[in-house]
């Protein structure tokens, strides 16, 4: 299975690589496996080894942080992939500086952000594997963590598993904790607030979510867990912080991100026409204030249409399991979007969560 992924991984590589004109290429390559292999970590029977794949492009001010970050983990066979997209800022420069803490790099010119990824992936080693940004950095607890939740589970690489753990999100002055949300046949269409850098998952999850579809711009990450769950992978939550997110890039592009999500729900359920694609999208899509660009293709009474699609598409079981564990019952009936509301019950919990896993940062623990 993980062969076959590898393998289409291949294919689409060469694929898309095509796109780039060879008088351009500009490749470079270093880390242990290349000049001390020994030194490689590796896993063995109860210390799973955890792999980091990072991409990136022009990122000289905070390349050092992430970097820094593999460095102090607390967890004895940890990984470290690179990707560098040809930077031209210097980056290139820092990551052969640190070659040897490095296991593997390639510096050279490719076809974008989940291009890179699927690159990434094909190379690492890990029981475990989570892709980390070029501009956040972990906790120095994050590989240990994953590894025991691995262990607790009583799991290992060859069983399909994705543990999602929580992140530190900053934004501007602001932290808080941002706590992984259900991963479920809702997904979907309501577009899970999930970190994808908080997500650890096995080689054999990896082999059934497939590559990331490099047709999305932003949300590929969605995609690619949402194809997670479909394929069956084990689903399990932590609610331990494991990196520190930085807000803005790529992914700020609201505009960009409600779309993808919109050709996420198409390329699901592709009977839907593209009004219905957006009725569902007005209906459950998690952050409203992001529709309103998008303010013409939503029904006049966004309940009754709702109850128009599922009703003509009433054969399509997959579509109604969705709009169910989505949040129809909420929505159903009224003419405007329903914001949903956390229970108090649910705001004490991340109130101690965030108290508590603050404290312990703050303590180094």
């Amino acid at each position: 299975m993980i062969i076959r992924v590898k393998e289409a991984i291949k294919v689409l590589l060469e694929g898309q690589m095509s796109s780039v004109e060879e008088p351009l290429l500009r490749r470079a390559v270093g880390g242990l496996r290349l000049t001390d292999p020994d030194r490689c970590s590796k896993g063995r029977p109860m210390r799973p080894l955890v792999s980091y794949v990072t991409v990136v492009r022009n990122a000289k001010s905070t390349i050092t942080r992430t970097l820094a970050s593999l460095r102090a983990q607390r967890w004895g066979a940890v990984e470290h992939i690179v990707v560098d997209g040809s930077s031209e800022d210097g980056t290139r420069e820092i990551i052969a500086a640190h070659a040897s803490q490095i296991d593997y790099y390639v510096s050279e010119p490719d076809a974008g952000l989940y291009y890179a990824l699927n690159k990434a992936l094909a190379m690492v080693r890990g029981d475990l594997v989570c892709v980390l940004n070029a501009d956040d950095w972990l906790t120095p607890d994050a590989a240990a963590l994953a590894a025991r939740a691995l262990l607790r589970c009583g799991a290992s690489a060859s069983e399909p598993m994705m543990i999602l753990t929580s992140a530190w999100l900053h934004d501007q002055r602001r932290r808080k904790l941002w706590l992984p949300a259900p991963l479920d046949a809702g997904s979907w269409l309501r577009c899970p607030k999930i970190c994808h850098n908080g997500v650890y998952a096995t080689p054999a999850a990896l082999a059934l979510a497939g590559p990331y579809d490099t047709r999305f711009k932003i949300a590929a990450d969605t995609h690619w867990l949402c194809s997670a769950f479909d394929a069956g992978v084990r689903i399990v939550h932590c609610a331990a912080p494991t990196v520190h997110y930085m807000a803005g890039g790529l992914s700020s592009d609201a505009r960009r991100h409600t779309e993808d999500c919109a050709r996420i729900v198409a390329l699901r359920f592709p009977d839907l026409e593209q009004a219905e694609v957006w009725t569902l999208v007005h209906s459950f899509y998690p952050w409203p204030d992001n529709l309103v660009p998008f303010a013409a293709s939503c029904p006049s009474d966004l309940g009754l249409a709702l109850e128009s699609v599922l009703a003509r598409h009433a054969g399509n079981k997959a579509l109604q399991a969705c709009a169910c564990a989505a949040g129809l019952a909420a929505q159903r009936g009224h003419a405007y979007r329903v914001r949903s509301r956390r229970k108090p019950s649910s705001q004490l919990q991340r109130g101690l969560l965030r108290a508590w896993f603050g404290a312990r940062d703050l303590l180094g623990g």
